[in-house]
């Protein structure tokens, strides 16, 4: 049994205990890192050096960094200038582990559209504040494209789905298109019902509106179109009957 003893007063870490030791090393670093005492990069040391710090044995180390690497806190490196380090930020790692969470805790169709109405809503107000012409041009592009796919319900689907995306991604925050990318691989299953003619072409009538609204800037009328359109999809997916469904938006 492992057996804690008082640390140095110049390290950073503080003695742990035997019992879920590995746990505490999980627990301390991811404490030293939401309290800004580490950056993306810092090296944390060998397997070695943390086992000499934290006077447990280097399997107990390679536990810990296991876990921490598994959460996305380090990333380990091997050769002579090797060990741990804080690792750089990856919105994708999040985003992906976020939509899985989803999918296992078995978030419904309902509680979904609520996130998607709220991150859509707050979102497309800033791209109407912060779109460049970059942004512009790739909505614009999304909108032709879809005009040539209303005769080709999965091809519409999908571009409407890219236009959502772009929306979001012309808000220029980074947290929004994070959890966007977490939540649209649940609210968008690849099975998912596809737009008819009819219903295509409403939404694409709607899109062009919203596109306008954020080409001039109008914060209110973009938010006020959007949360309309997710609304009137809402209404579309979830009826009486089918309160608790779970399957994505007919179209974007």
């Amino acid at each position: 049994m492992e057996k804690a003893i008082l640390i140095k007063s110049t390290s950073t870490w503080a003695p742990v205990r035997a019992n879920s030791v590995a746990n505490q090393i999980v627990l301390q670093v991811r404490e030293a890192l939401f309290e800004g005492r580490f950056l993306p990069g810092d090296r944390l040391g060998s397997e070695k050096d943390l086992a000499a710090q934290f006077d447990v044995s280097r399997i107990t180390v390679r536990d810990a960094l296991r876990t921490l690497e598994t959460m996305g806190i380090v990333e380990i490196r091997v050769g002579a200038s090797g060990g741990a380090r804080i690792a750089q930020g990856n919105l994708d790692h999040y985003s992906d582990a976020l939509s899985i969470q989803f999918r296992l805790s078995g978030i419904t169709g309902t509680e979904m559209l609520d996130l998607q109405i709220a991150i859509e809503g707050a979102a497309v107000e800033l791209a109407a504040t912060n779109r460049n012409p970059t942004d512009l041009e790739k909505l614009s592009n999304l909108l032709e494209e879809a005009e040539g796919l209303l005769g080709d319900p999965a091809g519409f689907t999908q571009s409407g789905q890219k236009f959502h995306l772009a929306v979001v991604e012309a808000s220029g925050n980074r947290a929004f298109i994070a959890q966007f990318n977490g939540l649209r691989h649940v609210v968008w299953p690849k099975n998912g019902k596809r737009a008819k003619r009819e219903i295509a072409s409403h939404a694409l009538k709607i899109h062009k509106n919203i596109y306008c609204a954020i080409r001039e800037g109008d914060r209110e009328v973009a938010r006020k179109l959007m949360i309309i359109h997710l609304e009137s999809i809402r209404t579309m997916i979830f009826s009486k009957n089918s309160k608790k469904a779970t399957s994505g938006p007919v179209c974007c």
